[in-house]
Formats: structure tokens, sequence, C-alpha cells
């Protein structure tokens, strides 16, 4: 890694285990092999060529069908500075990684790319469109994007694994060229290098699509020790009845199960969550919420059956409560409606809520309607993470790996 923040390279894994996929260039390009000594293929942004694994190395094809078997990792890097790489049509700056797959009989696939044109890839896919009257928002996302790979740069954990984040919700949706705008540019320049810090150290820094009201302490939906910095913020618009992020089309939403598809979702999901004997599960009767959590979020759901009781944690509980599709519960910000039928079991369940995303931290939504209020990026990073500073970031920014981190890195938003 180099020593200044600006400068600093992100392992960005694109595909992991996957067994085949297509890499060229949109200019004049090499593969190297040999740690990048040696040169396979010798592209002019024409053709493709195709990367396969055969046992524990790696097979190159041509469009016409020339073939070539070497160790890896395998290398893609342009040699014009305005040419980008591809990985399976999709733009890339920086170099392509492309080796074994530890534990699988597939590809791993790396970027590496420099930071700051890393986050050019992540901003705009992680906001979403927005307005130049909303450019703040974009900036305060910049940030926070930055801050939370400049976390993941500085883990201790780093040296043992081949990436640093991967391309997905996992840790930040990153796209690439082809996710970049002319304003995610904008607010990754106007910010660059800046990180946010907690008592001179740089913090993880949470984000989530919309708060319905008011964000949630790492405590109510983690079940971590919190951080003096992750506190509740209310988004209501003060002196109104309306909230800042109350143009979310997620800031009100109600989820309806059928008897069919609530046996279907506990079925399939619960026993992940909780303790379920074989086969034992049974008919479901009931489903109960916890008492509300300071912020008004489900702390936890007990599911009665014909053959027991299994609680679920609040945040949980989004990944249980699934629909047909499969999609995970907006948010635990909901209450409970339900309908008994005649045979005493459920007729039907009704999730009434507000809110998309875990809740902790900057509410995206909410950046956006204060951006268009005329609050500055620095107004609202500091009102999402009270306590905390915006500034360059030092050379080496080691944050404290406390529970809430690591939680925070592998709870989808």
């Amino acid at each position: 890694m180099q020593s200044e923040a600006g400068d600093r390279v992100v392992r960005v894994a694109l595909a992991a285990g996957v067994r085949t996929g297509r890499v060229s260039a949109t200019g004049d390009w090499r593969l190297y092999h040999s740690g990048g000594s040696a040169t396979l293929v010798r592209g002019t942004g024409r053709g493709t060529w195709t990367v396969e694994r055969r046992g524990g190395r790696l097979r190159v094809v041509s469009s016409s069908g020339t073939s070539a078997t070497r160790d890896g990792p395998l290398i893609a890097r342009s040699l014009d500075p305005r040419a980008f790489v591809t990985w399976n049509g999709r733009r890339y700056r920086g170099e392509l990684v492309i080796s074994p797959a530890a534990g699988s009989d597939g590809l791993l696939v790396l970027n590496r790319v420099e930071l700051e044109d890393y986050l050019r890839g992540v901003v705009p896919l992680e906001i979403g469109d927005v307005t130049t009257a909303e450019e703040a928002a974009l900036e305060a996302q910049a940030v926070a994007a930055r801050s939370y790979a400049a976390v993941r740069l500085d883990d201790p954990d780093a040296l043992a694994r081949p990436y640093d984040v991967v391309a997905t919700t996992t840790d930040q949706v990153y796209g690439g060229v082809d996710g970049e705008t002319r304003l995610g540019d904008e607010a990754v320049a106007a910010t660059t290098g800046q990180v946010i810090t907690y008592a001179g150290r740089v913090v993880n820094a949470p984000y989530h699509s919309a708060c319905g009201g008011s964000t949630a302490e790492a405590a109510e939906v983690w079940h971590a020790p919190g951080e003096p910095y992750l506190q509740r913020v209310s988004d209501r618009i003060p002196g109104t009845d309306h909230y800042y992020c109350e143009h979310s089309a997620s800031f009100r939403w109600t989820r309806t199960f059928t008897r069919h598809e609530l046996a279907a979702a506990i079925e399939r999901y619960l026993p992940r969550y909780a303790s379920v004997p074989a086969d034992r599960l049974g008919r479901v009767r009931m489903v109960v919420a916890d008492l509300p959590t300071p912020s008004g979020r489900v702390a936890g759901i007990t599911v009665v059956t014909d053959h027991g009781r299994y609680h679920v944690r609040g945040n949980d509980a989004r990944f249980v409560f699934r629909n047909t599709q499969g999609d995970i519960l907006n948010s635990t910000s909901f209450f409970v409606e339900s309908v008994v039928g005649a045979d005493g079991r459920l007729a039907s369940l009704t999730l009434r809520g507000a809110g998309n995303g875990h809740g902790v931290g900057m509410c995206q939504w909410g950046a956006i309607g204060r951006a268009r209020a005329g609050q500055d990026y620095r107004t609202i990073l500091a009102t999402y993470y009270p306590g905390t500073v915006v500034r360059q970031a030092p050379a080496q920014a080691r944050a404290p790996d406390t529970a809430v981190t690591r939680l925070a890195r592998s709870v989808s938003r």
C-alpha cells in the first residue's frame, strides 16, 4: 500500500468461485503471468480471451480457439492511460488479477485500483441518482464510503485476506467505470482524502437507505457494544411533522404473508437463526414482536408453532421474513398485524414498517433531504455521526477493531 491515502490501492473482489469469464480491454493491453514478468497475451481491444480453471492452473482461450495453460495469477493491464481493462464486458480502472480461488474449483478475480478511483465506482451506486441540488449528499456519501474503505485497508486481519472489499452490499456496491457519473466524480474530487474521525481515529461509518424517521444506536440492531458516534438521530424536519427521508419509496411499507407464504418462509429460513429441532417446527400459530427499542425498532420476534417457541433477534428477523422472491425485510422498524383462522392458526400476517436498511449511521435519503434544505456535507456527517470530525486521512488510519465495527462489515444495509 502507498503511504498517502489518496494513492492507496484497494483490492476489490469482483468474482469468487466462478468457473470462467472473459478478459479484455478498450485499447492496447497485456495479460501477464509469472508475477507480471512474462507476457501471455498482447491485446488491442478488438477481441476477448476466456479464462477458465483447469485443476490448479488457469487456461486462456482466444476467440480463434488458441489456448495456453499457466499457473496463476494472471494480471491484465492497459497500456493506454485512456483505456480500461474489462471483465465480462464491464470496464475497470487499474488492473485485473485472476487466480485460482482457494477452497473452490473456480476463479478469484480482483480489481486492484487506487482508492479515489474505487470511490468513483461506488458513490453513485450506493446513494442512487441525485441532482445538482443534492450534491452535498453525494459528498457526504463519498466521505463515508472512503472511511469505510480506509478501515478495511487498515484492518489487522487484512494480510490474511486475498482482497480488501467485495463489490457487493457485503461491503460497498462497486461498478467500476460503468458505475461512474459526472456528479459522483465531482463529489469524490471535492472531498479527496477526507475521512470521518472520532478521537483522532478513522471510524467505520455504517449507512443505510432510509431510517423512516429516526436512526438507531448500534446496540439496538447488532446487539454489540455501541460506539459514542453511533447515536439515535431524529430525521424530523424542525418545526414540522415531516422528515428529511420521507421522499424514499420505503419511508413507509407493508409486507403481507398468506398462511402458505409464511409457512414456506419460516420453514426455509427460521432454522438459520434459531435452534429448531429437525422435523419439529410444526404449523405456525402466532408471531409476537418484543417491546420496541428506543428508536422504535423490533428488538426480536417470537414464532410460536405447534411444537415450540422460537426467538429471533431483531435484525435477523429481516432475513427470516423474506417474500416469495427471497427479498429480506426492509427494516426492523415495524409492527405486527395477525389474522387468526377458525382452526387457531395464523391465516395471514402483515408487517407495517418504516425505512430501509439497518438504521445505523447515515440515512442516505435523509442526507438527500438535508442537502435539498441547504445543509453541506460536513453538517450532514456531523449530524448522523455525532462527535466526529471530517479531516484528511493520516498515512496510517487504523481504526479500533470493536465488535460493532466487525458487525457493521458483515450485516447487509
